[in-house]
């Protein structure tokens, strides 16, 4: 690089002197730096010449690196002269200066499948071989709680409850970085089901609004055509309960009726 911008750099991380310990294989060689004669002046008339490069005004310039022959670089079998060789075996003509192009995501060309939005599930455990998980929609701003309580004490009206919901959120680690597709949340929350089951063992499991049986389910064609219906979850041999959202429930009441009827046959 320019010799100028490379003692500023150097000078800026605190470093004095610098020495490399490699020729790379195609790269220029290495030559004097010709400083300007205000540099020179300057130089001579300072202790520490690092702080005076670094107050130069310092012109950029275009410039390009054309791909040569080989230079003598020692031994030609280190492992740093096999890594460079590699990357420069296309012989091209690189510039310096300018941003390299950005290429297309590898997953859009390939046609991955589209990332999703992160969501979360209510989880709770009224009873100990009862697990609920309904589908969390806050914009709603819904009583759900309220009846989830009532649809329980109407069913197990003998049985003390324990109404405590928990809130999960998908995807449980939160990565910017990484694409979340329905593959990768339906692979991360069957394995929390499973490991909620071998924790604490349940018999039955409700699972309300799409989110919830969309992803604790193994993928099936059509799986909402099949609601009030049960299917066997992924990574036990419990079958759920597919059901509506409390929020769905609560927006259109008529389905309460088949909410109890489908609960019943589900248990008996």
């Amino acid at each position: 690089m320019n010799e100028l911008q490379r003692q500023v750099y150097l000078s800026a991380l605190g470093v004095d002197t610098y020495m490399p310990r490699w020729h790379l294989p195609y790269a220029p060689v290495s030559g004097q730096c010709r400083l300007p004669e205000p540099c020179q002046e300057l130089l001579s008339n300072s202790t520490n010449g690092h702080a005076v490069v670094a107050m130069t005004e310092i012109r950029s310039a275009t410039h390009y690196t054309q791909v040569q022959a080989p230079v003598n670089t020692g031994d030609v079998n280190s492992p740093i002269n096999n890594m460079i060789s590699d990357i420069f075996d296309s012989k091209k003509i690189v510039k310096l200066d300018s941003p390299a192009k950005k290429e297309e995501p590898q997953e859009a060309l390939s046609g991955a499948l589209p990332a999703i939005e992160a969501f979360s599930l209510s989880v709770w455990r009224p009873l100990d071989e009862l697990m609920i998980v309904d589908a969390r929609n806050t914009k709603l701003a819904l009583p759900t709680d309220s009846l989830l309580k009532n649809i329980l004490r109407h069913l197990f009206p003998a049985s003390p409850l324990n109404v405590k919901e928990e809130v999960l959120r998908c995807p449980m680690i939160e990565n910017s970085f990484a694409r979340r597709t329905a593959d990768d949340a339906r692979a991360e929350l069957q394995t929390w089901l499973s490991v909620q089951c071998e924790i604490r063992p349940f018999k039955y499991l409700w699972l309300m609004g799409s989110n919830a049986y969309l992803y604790l389910l193994p993928e099936v064609d059509g799986l909402g055509k099949n609601l009030w219906q049960s299917r066997s979850s992924a990574g036990s041999e419990i079958d759920a309960l597919i059901m509506p959202a409390l929020n769905e429930l609560l927006i259109d009441p008529l389905l309460k009726k088949q909410l109890f009827s489908a609960i019943r046959r589900y248990h008996s």
